[in-house]
């Protein structure tokens, strides 16, 4: 067993942060709340060239509206929150990691985020090196919901991709991971489950604490995962 990990929305809770960063770009080119929200969702888990794409198809038509404005509004609180220190991990984050330390259970991460903005909100967090392997957004050739980050970073983990379990939080990392081959296990955040990601999920869990309380099972089940 190998478990890949999204970080936005899964590790830490950058996902709410992220989505204040936008309504407040929102707010100061007085833009509609309720359609930068939509954006936003669509836009969970991407990288930044398809954000980009999004929020065009979104806002392009409004007069004097600018993406670049809008994204350094949006990145200038987040930023502010990552330096700070105030980006808040996931309930049962931690526990889960040391968890799979113990058992020896390779445990990879793979992200949208740039690489250089990842390792600083996972060292704030203290949680930089609790994975054996990191391939971030800039690193693949794809985003997701095309499989190429979860396969290169399975690949870096020397393992097997059906024998992979992905910890997501979004329908594109949902569809990456299940494209890739492996099982996506979603855990919702901000965008709760539909029938597609029902049928698509390998499991839906309420929280990092269930996974880890999944993953005690089975590996009580089935003593060769030590």
């Amino acid at each position: 067993m190998t478990v890949i990990f999204d970080m936005d929305g899964v590790i830490l809770d950058s996902e709410r942060i992220y989505l204040e960063g936008w309504l407040r770009a929102a707010a100061l080119s007085g833009l509609d709340e309720a359609r930068m929200m939509t954006a936003v969702a669509d836009a969970t888990g991407v990288n930044d060239e398809m954000e980009r794409q999004i929020m065009e198809e979104a806002f392009g038509s409004v007069p004097g509206w600018s993406y670049e404005k809008a994204f350094r509004d949006c990145r200038d609180y987040f930023l502010e929150t990552v330096e700070s220190g105030r980006m808040p991990v996931k309930e049962g984050a931690r526990e889960l990691l040391a968890f799979l330390r113990r058992e020896r259970i390779p445990a990879g991460l793979a992200s949208s985020t740039p690489f250089p903005l990842l390792k600083k909100e996972l060292t704030k967090a203290g949680l930089y090196d609790c994975f054996d392997t990191i391939v971030s957004g800039d690193m693949a050739a794809r985003s997701k919901p095309a499989p190429d980050i979860f396969l290169l970073c399975a690949r870096r983990l020397e393992a097997d991709p059906a024998d992979c379990l992905v910890i997501e939080d979004s329908y594109n990392g949902v569809r990456a991971a299940a494209a890739a081959g492996m099982r996506p296990v979603m855990v919702p955040d901000r965008l709760a489950p539909t029938e597609e990601m029902e049928k698509t999920a390998f499991r839906i869990l309420p929280s990092l604490t269930a996974v880890l309380e999944y993953l005690r099972r089975t590996i009580a089940e089935n003593p060769e995962y030590h």
